[in-house]
């Protein structure tokens, strides 16, 4: 049985073109910060790399500041800001009550910080809510953490909106585009962020490398300290081989047709076919801005840890939603923000799609998902009467 891959929102299959890019770099040890030829050579990938980054992101190669991955990026966006700024008129911090673990586990840490941190309620659909989100901010405000696509959902945020409001009372903003980014062309400048994370592995590169944009002029301090690397934001011997993956799957993005929407859609409609009358779709694509790939979906009444094993039994891999959740299918706090029952926020899907998809794979997909919801819904009464 071909096993079908719909988990690109947690990450994409490495591009061939990376791999080659790569492959040479696993082997070399030249420190890039070094002065002799082996340091001068590492260095110099490091730099292209920040160039195709910086091109991609239409900014200046010394805004590009590469970490580990984009949960390094929010952190040191966030915490870093925080750390920077100690303006006493100013000891607010807004994050989406939706947004992904990496923003809103920095909480207790800026609480230690001093911080008050007010969470921006979301719709059902999993969208901010505007109205709550202006009724929240104050120029007390240092900083709006946003995420641009909801990483279970898919749903794009109403991001310009959100940072209209938030630069009329002198915030700063933050733009967590891990989701979004290399998917079309944006530009930092074009939403007006001051920072922006961005991760390599969504979009086909290497695992554990991400960047943090950082417009010039604004001020943030380190969160890892050490010898000084990427201009003393990031201490740490950089990741030359990642650095370069990177820079090579930003590079192709450009180059690559993406028909990952076809393929969603003929799953949905392939879902919705069979009648089932427990399926439930969280963000309906054909009414809401939603990621083309992504379709976020529940059966009423049936886990998402029963239908997921059982998926992957039947050769389908897909998700809960978070991918960082250590394996555990735990309530998705995106739908318990959203006002979901705890019940309901563990039965959520996420099936994300990728550009080497198309209709037939959507089909295909949809078709063994059907064939787990008919089994686990077949075994749920036999279990109930068994108790």
């Amino acid at each position: 049985m071909n096993r079908c891959y719909a988990d690109y929102a947690a990450t994409a299959p490495m591009l061939d073109s990376v791999r080659e890019a790569i492959a040479p770099w696993l082997f070399d040890y030249g420190n890039p910060s070094s002065l002799h030829e082996e340091g001068r050579r590492a260095r110099h990938a490091i730099d292209q790399a920040r160039d195709a980054v910086a091109e991609a992101m239409d900014c200046a190669f010394g805004e590009i500041v590469f970490t580990s991955s984009g949960t390094e990026a929010v952190n040191l966006a966030i915490l870093g800001s925080a750390i920077a700024n100690q303006d006493p008129r100013r000891r607010r911090v807004v994050i989406g009550a939706a947004d992904h673990h990496a923003a809103l586990r920095t909480l207790p840490c800026l609480e230690m910080l001093g911080y008050l941190v007010d969470l921006t309620p979301v719709l059902p659909t999993t969208q901010t809510d505007l109205a709550a989100f202006e009724a929240l901010m104050s120029d007390d405000v240092l900083l709006v953490s946003l995420l641009h696509a909801n990483n279970e959902t898919g749903v794009i945020q109403p991001v310009p909106e959100l940072v209209t409001i938030a630069r009329r009372l002198g915030a700063l903003v933050h733009l967590d585009a891990v989701q979004t980014f290399g998917r079309w062309a944006w530009t930092p400048s074009q939403f007006d962020a001051d920072l922006v994370s961005v991760s390599s592995h969504k979009i086909g590169g290497p695992k554990g490398i991400g960047a943090l944009f950082v417009r010039a002029g604004t001020k943030i301090k380190p969160i890892m300290v050490g010898g000084g690397q990427e201009r003393e934001l990031r201490s740490g011997t950089e990741n030359v081989a990642g650095i370069v993956g990177f820079g090579r799957a930003v590079a192709a993005r450009s180059d690559r047709s993406d028909p990952r929407r076809s393929a969603r859609d003929a799953f949905l409609a392939t879902l919705e076919a069979a009648k089932d009358p427990r399926l439930r779709l969280t963000a309906d694509p054909r009414t809401l801005p939603v990621l083309d790939g992504h379709l976020h979906v529940r059966f009423e009444g049936l886990s998402a840890e029963s239908l997921l094993i059982l998926l992957d039994r039947l050769g389908v891999a897909a998700s809960s939603g978070a991918a960082c959740s250590a394996g555990s299918v735990e309530p998705s706090h995106v739908l318990l923000a959203a006002g979901f029952s705890p019940s309901a926020a563990r039965e959520g899907l996420r099936f994300s799609f990728g550009p080497d998809h198309d209709e037939a794979f959507g089909v295909e997909v949809a078709r063994r998902v059907l064939q787990a919801v008919e089994r686990v819904g077949a075994a749920k009464p036999a279990r109930a009467a068994g108790s």
